[in-house]
């Protein structure tokens, strides 16, 4: 399955879409979309992932690390229970910032 992204600015936050298996052969798509994306805040909605492996959750930690180091901020919203499932098992839903839907995402914090 091909990886679709695309990508848009919403109140200061560039929104990533993902559709597609999130894989080792088409990670690096992401990838490079994610390193021409501008700003330090992002969110990365994964409601078109319905597969992701250890190298997508590579991804994401990567990232989440990155612009958490850089002081901004990457989120995840939207995710399938089997995406869901992997954060959980290994533990990152404690660690990531992950959000129900990309709205309560680019929420500011009350």
């Amino acid at each position: 399955m091909e990886l679709q992204v695309r990508s848009e600015v919403r109140g200061g936050w560039t929104v990533v879409a993902v559709s597609g298996e999130l894989d080792a052969d088409t990670v690096p798509v992401l990838s490079d979309r994610l390193e021409e994306s501008t700003g330090d805040l992002v969110v990365v909605d994964l409601s078109g992932v319905p597969f992701m492996d250890t190298t997508g959750l590579s991804l994401m930690l990567d990232w989440h690390r990155r612009l958490d180091g850089a002081g901004g901020e990457f989120r995840m919203a939207s995710l399938q229970p089997s995406v869901h499932k992997l954060f959980r098992l290994t533990e990152l839903t404690e660690v990531m910032h992950i959000h129900d839907t990309v709205e309560s995402a680019i929420a500011p914090a009350a």
